[in-house]
């Protein structure tokens, strides 16, 4: 179903942006010109300066506008960090965690720029003092909500970059945030998606993400969680890797969160995380099927249980098998 509608939503926006272009080409709409106001530029297609990465992305993109010292930015070691506009609670937990250490390890970390997730992640990566890269879905100087604006100003302020490929005050469409999309993943390594819901644009991030063959790290939530229906379901169909303190220490070499502050209170366990618990201290070592058989739940309800045990520095998982701390 998750595959169907990832692919259902990719066809829908690119026949919608394929329409609009040759509309808006033909009314000469679409200036490629060079003019620079308001600290903005432009850098066409065929221009040396052009992200490379961005040349093999279809449908292809003319050029990008800019606010920002584009000469002085360092594209290498870029993530993306997507997520739904309504975050949660736990959404924001998780970025608090994992984006600084994605920062200290020298990632830039790229997004949207629209409320929620997007927001939180560029504010945490500039409280780091790291690399900021924002994509708009709409023109490079459009007047946005308030929050959108003013962020983007402090990214340009510390050094960062916005982009766009839409002129001026291009109003946002529904159809221009599918396509910002594929420039969040082109320039970017991999993608991690803190959140999705189960019609989550940032499933739309995910196919992105497929189709250019970017790795994938999705964060595991709990079952109970509208906001990680999504997430849940590209870890248990194989779409994405669970974002685990393995995968964080394989990808900066550090874990989550500091040891001091690591939580290991085996009374607060839900009733779910003592079943899985015990049964890794009685069993020993498992794997995540072979917990499944003997815990009798669902694979996405085991993934999500496991994720917060070792969030928790309950347990630990290495190669595939999971074990008490």
């Amino acid at each position: 179903m998750i595959r169907e509608s990832l692919i259902f939503v990719l066809l829908t926006s690119y026949k919608d942006f394929r329409r609009e272009r040759e509309r808006v080409v033909k009314s000469n709409e679409y200036c490629h010109t060079n003019y620079v106001q308001d600290n903005v530029g432009y850098i066409e297609r065929d221009s040396e300066k052009f992200l490379s990465r961005l040349l093999t992305v279809d449908p292809i993109i003319e050029g990008l506008w800019y606010r920002g010292d584009y000469d002085a930015q360092n594209w290498d070691k870029l993530i993306a960090v997507v997520g739904p506009r309504k975050m949660s609670r736990y959404g924001k937990q998780v970025i608090s965690e994992v984006v600084p250490q994605l920062v200290a390890a020298g990632y830039g970390i790229v997004s949207g720029l629209m409320y929620g997730v997007d927001q939180e992640a560029h504010r945490v990566t500039l409280e780091c003092g790291g690399r900021v890269v924002g994509v708009l879905g709409y023109g490079i100087t459009h007047r946005s909500e308030e929050g959108a604006r003013k962020l983007a100003d402090e990214i340009v302020k510390n050094g960062g970059v916005v982009l766009s490929e839409y002129e001026g005050e291009t109003a946002p469409k529904v159809w221009t945030f599918p396509q910002r999309n594929r420039i969040v993943v082109g320039i970017s390594e991999m993608v991690v998606i803190i959140e999705a819901g189960e019609k989550s644009g940032s499933l739309n991030t995910a196919s992105w993400a497929v189709r250019m063959k970017r790795r994938i790290l999705a964060v595991p939530g709990s079952v109970f969680s509208l906001t990680s229906v999504g997430t849940n379901t590209l870890v248990a169909d194989g779409t994405a890797e669970a974002l685990t303190r393995t995968k964080l220490r394989e990808i900066t070499g550090k874990s989550f969160g500091s040891e001091g502050k690591v939580m290991r209170d085996k009374a607060k366990m839900s009733d779910q995380e003592h079943e899985l618990w015990a049964s890794l201290k009685i069993s020993g070592p498992s794997s995540r099927n072979e917990l499944v058989r003997v815990v009798k739940k669902p694979m996405g309800e085991v993934m999500a249980t496991l994720s917060q045990l070792e969030m928790r520095g309950l347990v630990e998982e290495e190669r595939g098998v999971w074990r008490i701390s």
